[in-house]
């Protein structure tokens, strides 16, 4: 009567390197959250709270039967359905938006493969030094790039001055499916049920396009900003698309470019370059000139 022996599993089988792999991807993800974790910790303890989490985020969401009265809130109401951790303690929520808007660019980069080459772009930039003084939410359009249209159309169009004009390019691809727009649907209703009016009576106060730091060039680059949507449309390039929507808007902050900077960083190297040194150059004169009008008018 014969035995019959198992034979051991050869290292190289399909079976092993599966297993391997799966090893492998649970030990990335501890030591990624491991070092989440330590980041936003060491956040809540040296870096100080940004100025628009402290007067526009935390106190909205702390408020929010009557954001546009109890903070600087200025911009569409549902991006606070994107911001859950404006409730956690104002360091706290600080320091975890932060990492955000760090990690989120870094992810869209690895992503689109962009290399080195846009992550020194991006965050060597004066737009990006600027988000992070003041600490806003610039990281939500970027998140809506890396899901699928339906679901990053809501995203995309909360913070849309930026970047929204490459909604028009995934509805495209879409073939103008009706169906892409239910969840924006679903949520513009439920912003009209929970606010009803206010939004537009709190950017009417508000009136952000009259404010210092509108950086649009409304309504004078619009021809610009609708050729580069064509070209976009034409090319099928979302990142055109996007390009075309700061010249479309009458409210911009700087920072918000930084979005944009990262999706062109990924795909059109030299025109991010240009764009880099183009900021620095404008912040250098610009600053310059402050100082020598502050000195002047005796502030």
């Amino acid at each position: 009567m014969s035995q019959q022996t198992s034979e051991p599993v050869a290292s190289n089988s399909p079976v092993a390197e599966a297993a391997t792999s799966k090893s492998e991807r649970y030990l990335a993800f501890a030591i990624l959250t491991i070092t989440a974790i330590v980041m936003i910790a060491m956040f809540r303890l040296v870096y100080p709270v940004g100025v628009d989490w402290a007067e526009t985020y935390y106190p909205a969401m702390r408020h929010l039967g009557a954001p546009y009265a109890h903070s600087d809130l200025a911009g569409l109401p549902w991006i606070l359905f994107f911001v859950p951790h404006a409730l956690l303690p104002l360091q706290w929520g600080n320091a975890l938006n932060i990492f955000l808007n760090i990690s989120v660019p870094l992810l869209y980069i690895r992503v689109n493969q962009g290399g080195w080459f846009a992550i020194l772009i991006v965050f060597t930039s004066s737009l990006f030094f600027d988000l992070a003084r003041t600490n806003n939410v610039d990281w939500i359009p970027l998140v809506a790039f890396l899901l699928p249209p339906i679901w990053g159309l809501p995203l995309l169009l909360a913070k849309p001055q930026a970047v929204g004009g490459a909604a028009l390019i995934w509805w495209k691809r879409q073939r103008f499916s009706v169906r892409m727009l239910a969840p924006m649907v679903v949520i513009i209703v439920a912003a009209i049920v929970i606010w009803g009016t206010q939004p537009i009576d709190g950017i009417r106060d508000v009136n952000p396009g009259n404010t210092a730091w509108n950086f649009a060039p409304w309504p004078f680059f619009i021809p610009l900003g609708l050729y580069l949507l064509y070209r976009g449309f034409k090319d099928d390039d979302e990142v055109l698309a996007a390009a075309a929507t700061p010249f479309m808007v009458p409210y911009l902050a700087p920072y918000s470019l930084v979005a944009l900077l990262t999706v062109i960083a990924c795909k059109y190297r030299r025109e991010a370059l240009y764009i880099h040194l183009a900021f620095w150059m404008h912040f250098i004169v610009y600053s310059r000139r402050l100082e020598i009008i502050l000195n002047e008018c005796g502030c």
